[in-house]
């Protein structure tokens, strides 16, 4: 095992310093990556850890961030929402740009991976996309939210959402955020590579989610990625998952790295 990984620090754009994991590996690296985590995982979470070591440890550097007010970074969680989510995925890979190199990778963790497809536009550098058990799109969320009624109205602006047993505080304008978003245009119109990962009974984000981003990326050259049966949704139980989703990753790049 041959890394090391540094803090990293950067501004989001919106005057907050967000914290980063650099995993460096011991040799310089073929290509830089950033990695966005689940809706509120931070950094450490297990999916991004074990991916991003992976990466580092077979030559690729690779940047795991917390989003805005989570983790180590500064701002207010309940504060944030999907459009800063894609800003902080934005801002991750400008500072990368600035003070290593432009990254060719952006793999994204559920919904930072929905954040992802969004994001692509704006950064032309990159070669390839992974989604990871990601939601087709913000909307079909906040659906899924008020299907199984996990949405409660604090009063006021203020709102609870419970995700995955944890109550999580919100804002209105972000439920109004995600319903405003048109992923599925963005989805359309990627000209990199995607793959589009996910756990075949998933829990949390069902299978149908990957066949639709799929299914959307109609130009893009792109592969829909099923794991192992019994993978889950934050690869909690074993390190085979994400090791098999960085291998799929590096192996792609070494036949197609410019």
């Amino acid at each position: 095992m041959s890394r090391t990984t540094l803090k990293y620090k950067f501004d989001n754009g919106r005057g907050q310093k967000l914290a980063g994991l650099l995993d460096m590996p011991a040799s310089p690296p073929e290509f830089f990556g950033v990695f966005g985590p689940c809706f509120t995982c931070p950094k450490e979470s297990h999916a991004a850890a074990k991916v991003c070591r992976h990466m580092a440890d077979n030559g690729v550097a690779m940047l795991r961030i917390d989003v805005t007010g989570q983790g180590e970074s500064e701002g207010v969680f309940a504060e944030a929402n999907f459009t800063t989510r894609v800003q902080d995925i934005i801002a991750a890979s400008a500072a990368l740009a600035r003070d290593y190199e432009a990254p060719k990778l952006l793999v994204g963790h559920s919904i930072s991976g929905t954040a992802a497809l969004a994001a692509a536009k704006s950064l032309p550098d990159l070669q390839a996309i992974a989604t990871i058990g990601s939601p087709r799109d913000p909307a079909s969320i906040i659906e899924k939210f008020r299907r199984q009624n996990l949405i409660t109205d604090k009063g006021g602006d203020d709102m609870e959402i419970l995700v995955i047993n944890q109550r999580v505080a919100f804002k209105k304008s972000f439920i109004d955020d995600m319903l405003a978003q048109n992923v599925a245009e963005d989805t359309a119109k990627i000209d990199k590579k995607l793959f589009v990962f996910h756990a075949p009974h998933d829990n949390i984000v069902t299978a149908d989610n990957a066949q639709d981003i799929y299914d959307r990326a109609v130009a893009a050259d792109r592969e829909l990625v099923m794991l192992d049966p019994v993978a889950t949704h934050l690869f909690e139980n074993r390190k085979e998952d994400a090791a098999f989703v960085a291998d799929t990753l590096l192996d792609w790049f070494r036949l197609h790295l410019k």
